[in-house]
């Protein structure tokens, strides 16, 4: 995903940026401990070695965040000339073992096929990517199947919107896009614009 502010995203879920907390339990995961954060740390620095003998080529450490939230486990994030890879941590508490082989590879992955090819180049979880992800020993799963109960996740605000037969509900991303931008969404039913409901029905 390529934003106004020339942000690249690789995601293992695709979630909206506008969000509430909330949880589904009254059962709260707590985070990664500071031990496991450098664990973790260490894991993903060994990985990149890993990946700079492999492709016999020197990839830099990369800044490593542990703020990602909902249902994300792990994101590697390119905003100008910056790369950093950001965790969930309470995935990661709830998964450890899986999060440190599997979601780690995953987001290191990301960052040798920039490196090598370009994001903009190639296909998020596409070939170079899984050729990558073997290359490190890895299964090249695109998205973990994770019980989010306890973990604090994202929940979408959503607008209503109408044509000619039904209502729609939309993300608050393409609301802020006809808001601000004009942009028409049509029905793919009846091919009608859509217009947003008005208090009253």
């Amino acid at each position: 995903m390529v934003t106004g502010v020339q942000t690249v995203l690789f995601r293992s879920t695709s979630i909206n940026r506008h969000y509430n907390c909330f949880m589904r339990d009254e059962t709260i995961i707590s985070p990664v401990s500071e031990d496991q954060r450098l664990q973790i740390v260490e894991a993903t620095n060994s990985c990149v070695e890993k990946a700079g003998a492999i492709f016999s080529r020197h990839f830099s450490l990369l800044t490593i965040d542990f703020d990602l939230r909902g249902k994300c486990a792990g994101m590697y994030q390119v905003r100008g000339k910056k790369r950093r890879i950001r965790y969930n941590p309470w995935i990661f508490a709830k998964y450890y073992e899986e999060s440190l082989t599997n979601t780690v590879t995953h987001e290191v992955a990301h960052y040798v096929v920039d490196c090598i090819w370009g994001i903009r180049h190639v296909k998020p979880h596409g070939k170079e990517w899984r050729d990558t992800m073997l290359a490190m020993g890895v299964q090249p799963i695109v998205t973990g199947s994770y019980d989010l109960e306890g973990i604090p996740t994202r929940q979408y605000r959503r607008y209503s919107y109408k044509c000619d037969c039904r209502n729609h509900d939309l993300t608050s991303l393409r609301h802020r896009k006809i808001v601000e931008k004009g942009a028409i969404y049509r029905c793919q039913q009846c091919h009608s614009p859509l217009k947003q409901c008005t208090a009253n029905e």
